[in-house]
């Protein structure tokens, strides 16, 4: 479930997308954004105009805040879900070609996992991220990056950017996920 909403005048160039991640049913009318429901999975694309910082109000079932969104221009994901949302960007290309990965590569790989769960070793400067519920992240200041949320696959094709290298590639999960996701590794350790 994902749309597009534009804020502001019509002349102004989009300057900022904002993915809103939740749960049940979200709307932006103007500067006020309300999710209602309280289960299944929802995201929703806000396009925002111009280079000013913008206040929303969040309306959520549990609550409200305020959530400013800075004038740098980028992509944000807002996360509106209880739980804590990971993510890292994704290197295409730079795979493991086809190779068996290694007992000691999978143990780095599950360490790295686990401290992403935890908020550790998470900074913009390394494209990783820990967000908490109702709080804002810049994720890129490519406009043209992907993000593919939590319980949203990266597709097995991808097309180039408009200058034809591969696109820059955020993946995200809800913590549950991960730990999951974490679960399923361990289980392929010796």
């Amino acid at each position: 479930m994902c749309s597009s909403v534009l804020f502001f005048a019509c002349n102004t160039p989009v300057t900022k997308k904002v993915l809103i991640i939740g749960r049940g049913k979200i709307s932006a009318q103007e500067n006020n954004i309300t999710m209602t429901g309280e289960s299944g999975y929802t995201e929703e694309t806000v396009e925002v105009k111009g280079d000013k910082p913008v206040s929303w109000n969040v309306t959520t079932p549990t609550g409200k805040t305020t959530v400013n969104i800075p004038d740098e221009a980028g992509i944000y994901i807002l996360n509106l879900k209880t739980d804590t949302i990971v993510g890292s960007q994704q290197n295409l290309g730079q795979d493991l070609g086809g190779r068996t990965i290694t007992q000691e590569e999978l143990k780095v790989k599950i360490d790295s996992l686990v401290k992403l769960t935890t908020g550790a070793n998470v900074n913009a400067g390394a494209h990783n991220y820990f967000i908490l519920p109702n709080q804002l992240a810049k994720v890129s200041s490519n406009m043209e990056a992907k993000i593919f949320g939590p319980f949203t696959k990266i597709p097995g094709s991808l097309e180039a950017d408009k200058n034809g290298k591969a696109p820059e590639i955020f993946k995200f999960y809800t913590n549950a996920e991960m730990r999951d996701l974490i679960a399923r590794l361990k289980k392929n350790t010796l």
